[in-house]
């Protein structure tokens, strides 16, 4: 960064990184500078960064010049080998949802992060996907792998599935090229009145066109903080569902990329930007440690509001397949590797469940079989005891247990997570299966979270029966313990007062389906056939309207809590 007052720094790519190779102070300088630089064939790109001082002390930096070119004597771009490719396809629709853009983005990581441009951009324009094509053979190679992955252990030869995956591709380069042709609108400051104003035309919807629109102006900013500071500021105005939709798949498309570097700054190790991209999804991450603070703050704000639920899918997808790799969790201290293992373990336990289920499940079990001494089936089978055993609680353990059922670790594990489940019938009352330092709401809320993951479990039938019976005792047998029906149903209070309660109780999602839910819905029965119920519950308002809307609310608590 420029010193003193401020100023422009000329920066050179290097390895997909931009260096700073020189300052000045003149924008002028600094431009012919950079164009100096580009003159020669070895030089991957260069760029002016105007940088201003500001009155608090802080700089701000904004690009003002980029430009990139295949430098001569660089590696050739290839594809990111992958180990599974999702969705099957059949449609060039199929190739515009987020399960297929996550894979591209996977799958073509080193060509978009050499040209800076997301999936969204390529596949919405001509030019961009013509480009793709020409390099480095990246489209058969490209194909061919993911044929190979779709069509392992079926009837369907290789060829035929990559010929079917050019159709598809076909499809899609024309669809761009007639884009091209068309009369757009620009690209407006709200993306819903894009999304109005694109012409209606046949072959095309409007959401495509407006893409094209949008990809359009984002292939203008070469930068992934540039581009995802403009989605940003789409988003946080926009009140159109739709246009936020498209606006959030774009937005995914970018944290795919290594963007996320810049946006969580400095980390001490991989878990702890493991910790930190769930908190980034959950809305929750702290910006100050961000080195795009601006951007960070905007795209915290869209997260916490839940209006981006395909980019906290991709932050936490990427989370997630940090864990189960090979890499360090704490590469310059090994011997706090299980410290951080443990500190990851524990951000993925969320209320009721945990995070990312089957998939945080799979990674930790392959995480955890790093550190046996033994290795395949032996090393998971002791990484799955070693995690039960890591866990706060039973409940939990069930949690994790029945969501590994849901992974393809169940082939070779299912006796071994039979066997485990041994820990959640050793549980007789609810301190045995939730801890005890938690309050009585968060020890019904787990122990429910434990029955629902039991009864979606890939479990055999006759398992799950049995595990969801005894949490469904337990919970029974604590209700009536701890008398929480009477004390919800307290006589010396208002019959509105406790009808309510106990039909809020009902409806929280607390307690599942079955006998423990009975009970406390059979109290709520007992209540509602007392004689002239509806007069002595509005008894005390004197106003006629309040008194009919007290009784409209009640009504729909009812309808909630399954009391219809």
């Amino acid at each position: 960064m420029a010193s003193g007052q401020g100023g422009f720094d000329i920066q050179i790519k290097r390895e997909n990184r931009w260096i700073t190779e020189a300052t000045r102070e003149q924008e002028t300088d600094a431009r012919g500078l950079a164009k100096k630089l580009l003159s020669d064939p070895k030089c991957a790109g260069a760029r002016v960064v105007a940088i201003q001082l500001r009155r608090d002390g802080t700089h701000h930096e904004k690009v003002i010049f980029e430009e990139t070119q295949s430098a001569s004597g660089e590696k050739p771009v290839r594809i990111v080998p992958i180990d599974s490719a999702q969705p099957y396809c059949k449609t060039a629709k199929d190739f515009f949802g987020l399960e297929s853009r996550m894979t591209i983005n996977r799958l073509f990581r080193e060509y978009l992060e050499s040209v800076l441009l997301t999936p969204t951009e390529v596949l919405h324009n001509y030019k961009q996907l013509q480009r793709l094509f020409d390099r480095d053979g990246l489209l058969l190679s490209s194909t061919s792998h993911v044929a190979a992955l779709q069509v392992k252990g079926t009837q369907t030869s290789s060829k035929a599935r990559q010929a079917e995956i050019n159709t598809i591709i076909d499809h899609i380069v024309a669809q761009a090229k007639h884009a091209q042709t068309l009369k757009l609108p620009p690209l407006d400051a709200r993306f819903a009145a894009t999304l109005a104003a694109v012409p209606k035309v046949e072959g095309h919807t409007q959401e495509y066109l407006a893409m094209v629109v949008l990809a359009q102006e984002l292939i203008k900013t070469p930068s992934w903080i540039g581009k995802l500071d403009k989605l940003c500021s789409l988003a946080i105005p926009e009140t159109d569902a739709t246009a936020t939709l498209l606006l959030d798949i774009v937005i995914a498309d970018l944290l795919g990329a290594n963007v996320i570097q810049e946006l969580l700054g400095w980390q001490p190790s991989l878990g702890s930007a493991i910790i930190s991209m769930l908190d980034l999804a959950d809305g929750l991450f702290d910006v100050t440690k961000s080195d795009a603070k601006d951007t960070a703050s905007q795209l915290v704000e869209l997260l916490k509001r839940n209006s981006l639920p395909a980019s906290q899918r991709v932050l936490i997808d990427r989370a997630m397949r940090q864990l189960k790799s090979s890499a360090p969790l704490y590469k310059s201290d090994p011997s706090k590797e299980m410290e951080e293992y443990q500190r990851v373990l524990a951000r993925l336990l969320v209320p009721g469940g945990i995070l990312s289920g089957a998939q945080a499940a799979e990674a930790m079990t392959l995480r955890g079989s790093q550190f046996m001494e033994q290795g395949g089936v032996s090393g998971r089978r002791a990484a799955i005891d070693a995690t039960v055993k890591a866990l706060p609680d039973p409940a939990r353990g069930a949690m994790y247990l029945a969501e590994l059922s849901k992974t393809d670790l169940i082939a070779d594990h299912m006796d071994d997570i039979v066997q485990q489940l041994d820990v959640v019938f050793s549980a007789r009352v609810i301190d045995e299966l939730c801890r005890r330092s938690m309050s009585a709401k968060d020890r019904m809320v787990t122990a429910t979270g434990a029955f629902q993951a039991a009864a979606t479990s890939g479990l055999p039938d006759d398992i799950k029966q049995q595990i969801t019976q005894h949490i469904d005792t337990v919970l029974e047998r604590y209700l009536v313990d701890e008398n929480i029906i009477d004390r919800l149903d307290n006589p010396d209070t208002h019959l509105r007062d406790r009808a309510v309660r106990l039909v809020k109780f009902c409806g929280a999602g607390v307690l599942p389906e079955g006998k423990a839910l009975a009970l406390a819905r059979k109290r709520v029965i007992k209540l509602l056939r007392q004689p002239d119920f509806d007069t002595h519950f509005i008894d005390g308002i004197p106003d006629p309207q309040r008194a009919e809307k007290a009784l409209r609310d009640f009504h729909k608590l009812l309808v909630q809590g399954g009391l219809a």
